[in-house]
């Protein structure tokens, strides 16, 4: 009996529509405090957290990253396989965390910008206000 050699996360396929009509305008760069609450609310998964947080170290209060850290910045920021760094960074991408720039650039040469998608600060506030009432 052979199996089939099961796809890894990095093979399986885009989950972002390529219709024009499902295509948002760019949104500005997310200032860094509040992306980072917004990060560790949400429901990604904790390797895909420190990703994020590692990667919003390097830029400034607004947003900017001045100083990419690209692909192999990040994998030494954190100690993380390239390909698992690369999942993360799609997933933030797809949750609209992350933009790139150009559009279809690899991350590898690509720059990055933080950016907030729609919600995801209102859900960061209502979990600190019951964390606050929990204290």
């Amino acid at each position: 009996m052979t199996t089939a050699a099961r796809p890894t996360p990095a093979q399986m396929p885009s989950r972002r529509p390529d219709t024009p009509a499902a295509k948002e305008t760019p949104r500005p760069p997310a200032h860094r405090e509040p992306w980072q609450k917004a990060v560790l609310t949400s429901s990604l998964p904790p390797n895909f957290r420190f990703v994020a947080i590692a990667l919003s170290t390097h830029a400034d209060g607004t947003g900017h990253i001045a100083q990419q850290p690209r692909l192999i910045g990040l994998v030494h920021n954190t100690g993380i396989n390239a390909r698992q760094v690369a999942v993360a960074l799609t997933a933030l991408r797809d949750r609209g965390f992350l933009r790139l720039s150009p559009p279809g650039g690899r991350y590898d040469t690509a720059d990055l910008l933080l950016t907030m998608p729609r919600g995801a600060a209102a859900r960061a506030h209502r979990a600190e206000n019951r964390s606050n009432a929990d204290a």
